[in-house]
């Protein structure tokens, strides 16, 4: 499994968002300072106040609304996915990414969530890869 580990500065806030977008919060690995986020069978995003990260680290946190700290990247199952998402995000509170980019083989849209976090999510034409 991987989990991907998020600051953020307001736990209620970020929860929402993703909630928003379809995924399920793990309450069983959840508290007042960290949510489970599932993102799927072997990924879990774990939001943590800044104070519950800072913990993990010898130094400071970056701040990802100053400048991007990382670029995560999801795919999609399809072109309607990825604009499905991409829109629930912005309806969510999320900030519009770059316009989205088709490839010869993929299609990718991009946002940012409350707290400056960036995510592609792509689509990638599996049928043109193959041949």
């Amino acid at each position: 499994m991987l989990f991907v580990k998020l600051p953020v500065r307001d736990l209620a806030t970020a929860r929402a968002f993703y909630e928003a977008l379809g995924f399920r919060i793990e309450e069983t690995s959840s508290d007042e300072g960290e949510a489970a986020v599932v993102l799927g069978d072997e990924l879990v995003l774990s939001l943590q106040t800044r104070e519950r990260f800072a913990a993990l680290l010898p130094g400071d946190a970056g701040d990802p609304a100053q400048a991007p700290t990382a670029v995560h990247a999801l795919t999609a199952d399809s072109r309607a996915e990825v604009d499905d998402l991409v829109g629930k995000a912005a309806a969510a509170g999320g900030r519009p990414g770059l316009p989205p980019r088709e490839e010869d083989a993929s299609y990718t849209g991009s946002f940012s969530d409350p707290d400056g976090n960036v995510w592609e999510i792509v689509w990638i034409d599996q049928l043109h890869v193959i041949n």
